[in-house]
């Protein structure tokens, strides 16, 4: 997983960049594959060693405030979920 704090472009065209980019990767998905898209990420990271919890919760709180809260709640199962994971893999 990529870490966003203190993630800074190198212009602020890059950032924008960047987002359109990834707005446009995941456009037009369903929740449930979102779903199946972060849980595979997550999967791949624990696989090669890069999984981070702090990583994980970087990204929670870069995307929660964006979200409703129906939305909200639903990506705090998911962490539970990948949480649930972490524990069982440890």
């Amino acid at each position: 997983m990529r870490r966003l704090k203190n993630y800074r472009a190198e212009t602020s065209s890059d950032a924008k960049t960047e987002a359109d980019d990834l707005a446009a990767k995941y456009s037009g998905k369903s929740e449930n594959e979102l779903m199946q898209e972060l849980l595979k990420n997550v999967a791949r990271a624990k696989g090669d060693g890069t999984f981070s919890s702090e990583q994980l919760r970087e990204f929670i709180e870069f995307v929660s405030p964006n979200l409703d809260e129906k939305s909200r709640a639903r990506l705090g199962e998911l962490v539970g979920m990948i949480n649930g994971e972490s524990a069982d893999n440890s």
